[in-house]
């Protein structure tokens, strides 16, 4: 089973096939999609949803904050062209906690 790139798919070398339909199933339910991250940043990005939807609620906050300055759209317009590298931190994040899920569930099976 694969379900990602192949630097993700390193953290399923050691599983069953039944854990690597768990992590795959908690890795695609929780990545995002880089297109969606960039139309957010565009369309919306001077009230911050892109960075909500990225997870990273301090930023929205202060873009929300500051909307009114226009400033976070012009931020906003930076951020869609850096919004690939965000994705993928935000979906390599994803994986990790995915991977330490599957771990737990390992430690309370041998229990």
């Amino acid at each position: 089973i694969t379900c990602m790139e192949p630097e993700i798919s390193l953290l399923m070398k050691n599983m069953t096939s039944e854990e690597r339909i768990i992590f795959c199933s908690e890795y695609t339910d929780g990545k995002k999609d880089v297109f969606i991250g960039v139309l957010l940043a565009i369309f919306l990005g001077g009230l911050g949803i892109h960075k909500f939807w990225i997870g990273d609620n301090i930023l929205g906050v202060i873009y929300l904050v500051f909307c009114w300055t226009f400033i976070p759209s012009l931020i906003a317009l930076i951020d869609a062209c850096l919004m690939s590298s965000s994705v993928k931190k935000y979906n390599k994040s994803i994986a990790r906690k995915a991977y330490e899920n599957i771990r737990i569930r390992r430690s309370f099976s041998k229990k």
